[in-house]
C-alpha cells in the first residue's frame, strides 16, 4: 500500500501529461463557411461594328471571271445578281456560362455587324477554412501562506486549455501535495 501511494502521483503526472501532450500536437479539425453567391445576368450590344478597311485582300478568283465573260447575257445577268445579292449572316455561340450572337450584312463587302453578348446568371458557391485554435498550456506559480500568516507557501502548476475552451490543471506545492482540477466557466 506504501509503494502504491509513492508511485499514484508520478503515474497520475505521467498519464496526464501524456494526455496534454497528445492534444496539444493533434491537427485540428478543419471546418469551413459554404456561402453562395449570385451573379446577375449581363447583356451587352454591340450595335454596329465600324467597317473599317479589309484585314487582307485575296486576289480575284479568275475561275469566276471565266464563267462570266463565256456565259450568254442570261447567265450573266445571273451571276451579276448573285454578286450584288445583299446575304444576312446570324451566328449564335453558346454554352453554360454565356451566349453570342453575331449578325452580319454583306453584299459583296461587309456592310453591317453587330455582336450581342450575354452572360447568364449564376451561382457562385464560395468555401472558407475557418481557423482552429490548438489548445494552450501555461504554467502557473503560486505562492501563498494560512490565515495566521506563520509560513510561506509555493506551488507550482501546469493548465491546459484545449480547443473547446475546458480548462484543466496539475500542480504540486512544496509539501509534496499534488493537484489536479479542471475549470469550470461561470
Amino acid at each position: 500500500m506504501t509503494l502504491l501511494k509513492k508511485i499514484l502521483p508520478y503515474v497520475a503526472c505521467l498519464v496526464l501529461g501524456m494526455l496534454l501532450l497528445n492534444e496539444c500536437n493533434r491537427e485540428p479539425k478543419k471546418e469551413t463557411i459554404i456561402r453562395s453567391v449570385m451573379v446577375p445576368e449581363v447583356i451587352t450590344h454591340y450595335d454596329t461594328i465600324k467597317i473599317g478597311s479589309p484585314v487582307y485582300i485575296h486576289k480575284v478568283d479568275t475561275v469566276y471571271i471565266d464563267r462570266f465573260l463565256r456565259s450568254d447575257s442570261t447567265e450573266k445577268l445571273s451571276l451579276y445578281k448573285d454578286a450584288v445579292t445583299i446575304r444576312e449572316y446570324n451566328q449564335v455561340f453558346e454554352d453554360s456560362l454565356s451566349k453570342i450572337v453575331v449578325y452580319s450584312k454583306t453584299r459583296g463587302n461587309l456592310l453591317k455587324q453587330s455582336v450581342r453578348l450575354t452572360v447568364f446568371e449564376r451561382e457562385i458557391i464560395d468555401t472558407i477554412p475557418l481557423p482552429r485554435s490548438k489548445g494552450s498550456l501555461y504554467m502557473v506559480p503560486e505562492f501563498g501562506t494560512n490565515l495566521k500568516l506563520d509560513g510561506l507557501r509555493a506551488k507550482a502548476g501546469l493548465m491546459y486549455q484545449d480547443k473547446n475552451k475546458h480548462l484543466y490543471s496539475l500542480s504540486i506545492d512544496t509539501d509534496g501535495y499534488i493537484f489536479i482540477g479542471t475549470g469550470i466557466k461561470f
